[in-house]
C-alpha cells in the first residue's frame, strides 16, 4: 500500500485543524509527525484487516483511511468488551506484573485517541505474554496482550490458585515481583509429570523420576524435544482442556523456549528447575 504524499497531507491537515480545535491547520514539525504516523496507523489497519475494503489503486487512500479508523474503533469497543469479561474472576495469582498490565487497560480506554494519536500505546504492558507484539503498538498491541490473557486465564484457572502458586513458589520464592511468563513456569512442570505419565496431583519428583526425564529429555535435538514438547502440550490441552486447539495453539508458542530450558537444565544435570513440583 504505497501512496504519494499529496494523497495523505490532506488528511494530515484535516487532523491538524481538529487538534487545533479548528483553529488553525498549522502544527509543529513534531506534532506534524504524529498526525502522519496516524494516518499511517490507520492506512496499516485497513491493509492488515483482509476484507476491510478492496485494495486497489480505483480505492482512495482516504477511504482506505477511514476504513482503518472504523476498523480500529472496532478493535477499541472489542478491547472493553473483552476487558470486561475478563475482569469477571481475574486470577492474578500475585503476580504483580500481571495485575499492573491488566488494571492499566481502563486508563488505556480513557486516553486513547483513534483519530489523533492510535499508534499511542499509553501502556508499558509489562507483563510477557507468549504472542510476540513488538511490532505492533497502540489498539494492536493491547489487543494481542488482552486475549493472550483471556486464554492463559482460562489455562491457569483451571489448575486452581493453590496449586499455581506452590509451583510458582518452587521456581522463586520472590515470584510476586518477577517478570516471567506464569503459563510457562507452569507447563514446564506440567510436561515433566506429562513426559514420564505422573499425575499432576501427585506433587513432587523423586530422584528416580528426576532420572527418568533425564532419559526422556536427554541426547535429543532442540529440534526434536520442540517436537517432543508440542505433542505433550497438546496431549495436556486434550486430557483437562477438551482438545481446545486455540488454547493449544496458544501453550505452544511456548514450545521452543521450554525445550531450550529443559535441553540445559539436562545437559547440567538441574532438571529440578524446570521439572519443579
Amino acid at each position: 500500500m504505497d501512496f504519494e504524499m499529496e494523497e495523505l497531507l490532506p488528511i494530515v491537515s484535516e487532523l491538524a485543524k481538529k487538534y487545533t480545535h479548528c483553529e488553525s491547520t498549522s502544527v509543529t514539525y513534531e506534532q506534524a509527525q504524529i498526525l502522519m504516523e496516524a494516518v499511517l496507523y490507520c492506512l496499516e489497519e485497513c491493509r492488515r484487516e483482509a476484507g476491510a475494503l478492496p485494495v486497489q489503486k480505483a480505492v482512495s487512500a482516504r477511504e482506505q483511511y477511514q476504513a482503518g479508523v472504523m476498523l480500529v474503533t472496532q478493535k477499541v469497543t472489542e478491547i472493553a468488551k473483552r476487558f470486561n469479561a475478563l475482569s469477571e474472576g481475574f486470577e492474578d495469582f500475585g503476580v504483580r506484573c500481571l495485575r499492573d498490565t491488566v488494571q492499566g487497560i481502563p486508563l488505556f480506554l480513557e486516553r486513547y485517541d483513534v483519530r489523533l494519536c492510535p499508534q499511542d500505546t499509553i501502556l508499558t504492558l509489562d507483563y510477557p505474554v507468549l504472542w510476540d507484539w513488538s511490532g505492533y503498538s497502540g489498539a494492536d498491541a493491547v489487543f494481542i496482550v488482552l486475549c493472550a490473557i483471556q486464554k492463559e486465564q482460562q489455562f491457569l484457572q483451571k489448575l486452581g490458585r493453590e496449586y499455581v502458586t506452590a509451583v510458582l513458589y518452587r521456581y522463586n520464592v520472590e515470584y510476586r515481583e518477577l517478570f516471567d511468563n506464569i503459563c510457562s513456569v507452569m507447563l514446564g512442570n506440567m510436561v515433566g509429570h506429562a513426559a514420564i505419565k505422573k499425575p499432576l496431583g501427585a506433587r513432587g519428583f523423586t530422584a528416580q523420576e528426576y532420572q527418568q526425564l533425564g532419559e526422556v529429555f536427554s541426547g535429543k535435538s532442540v529440534q526434536d524435544t520442540v517436537d517432543l514438547v508440542r505433542r505433550l502440550i497438546e496431549t495436556l490441552v486434550r486430557e483437562f482442556y477438551d482438545g481446545d486447539k486455540e488454547l493449544a495453539a496458544y501453550l505452544c508458542g511456548d514450545a521452543q523456549n521450554l525445550a531450550v530450558r529443559i535441553g540445559t537444565a539436562a545437559q547440567y544435570g538441574q532438571l529440578e528447575r524446570v521439572f519443579l513440583l
